[in-house]
């Protein structure tokens, strides 16, 4: 097993269901354009963004998210973990720092699935 497949199944490991693939935006810095995007999957720890712009592994981003079960904006500060290139590419990224109170949205968001 390769670095990259270590590095994907060490923050990845739930399986894609219905309600895990959800409309996102990012951007890379404060001074950047938001990208719209979705998810492949995404959990309480993080999530695999489908996007022809992909960050550099290592990079910082700002993850928003607005759940189907409300209208509140969720803001996750996240780190790109690995990426895949080409027309199903994008980039896995780990939420760190996130905010207890979004991280309890979060799950009580994906309790419901």
């Amino acid at each position: 097993m390769d670095s990259h497949q270590h590095e994907r199944r060490h923050h990845f490991r739930s399986k894609v269901r219905p309600g895990r693939v959800l409309a996102v935006r990012f951007r890379a810095a404060a001074h950047t354009g938001w990208v719209a995007a979705r998810t492949r999957d995404i959990g309480t720890g993080g999530a695999f963004i489908t996007s022809q712009n992909v960050q550099p592994i290592g990079s910082p981003l700002t993850v928003e998210v607005t759940l189907p079960t409300t209208d509140q904006t969720l803001t996750l500060p996240a780190v790109v973990r690995w990426a895949a290139a080409g027309p199903d590419g994008g980039m896995g990224v780990q939420f760190v720092d996130v905010d207890v109170d979004v991280l309890l949205e979060l799950n009580d968001y994906f309790s419901t699935l």
